[in-house]
């Protein structure tokens, strides 16, 4: 696989600052190299970047025709609460994005991961923020099983509006 198709940083990270760079870096190159696919899970995305002015400008750069942003979460409200422009930004591309709500036993198995066909960012240790992000085409596929299981499992939820009385 060509380096231009990959972030900078592989292998390992350690702390919630590389864990947000990381995943900076990947939604920067999603855009630059027109990735079709984007899968983000996490329990409820609390310490995820998404609401950083940096992650918005790289979503919005990648998004658009024949793009695919799929979501994983045990639950939307943390979401909703601390990222307000990632809440504005699904709200614009609603048609691109698809997301699901996990059962609290299969959240417990959720991974803490950004996939992308060619790209992983995965949190081992989500309360101390250490993973790995990798390109080896087994550790992207792994991911994916993982994620793809769990994502059929799920029920829709993190709707673009909120219906109520």
């Amino acid at each position: 696989m060509p380096d231009d198709v990959i972030p900078s940083g592989s292998g390992p990270f350690d702390g919630p600052s590389a864990f947000a760079e990381r995943l900076r870096e990947t939604l920067a190159a999603a855009a630059a190299q027109d990735w079709s696919e984007i899968w983000l899970s996490d329990a409820d995305f609390a310490d995820w970047p998404l609401g950083d002015r940096a992650a918005i400008d790289a979503l919005q750069a990648w998004a658009g025709r024949s793009r695919r942003l799929r979501l994983l979460m045990r639950h939307d409200a943390v979401l909703r609460r601390q990222h307000p422009r990632f809440v504005a930004w699904r709200q614009r591309w609603d048609h691109i994005v698809d997301a699901r709500l996990c059962a609290d036993g299969d959240a417990q198995q959720l991974p803490s991961a950004l996939w992308t066909p060619r790209w992983i960012v995965e949190r081992h240790d989500p309360e101390r923020s250490r993973g790995s992000s990798s390109a080896l085409p087994v550790a992207v596929q792994d991911l994916r099983h993982r994620i793809d299981d769990a994502f059929a499992r799920g029920r829709p939820g993190f709707g673009a509006s909120v219906l109520g009385l």
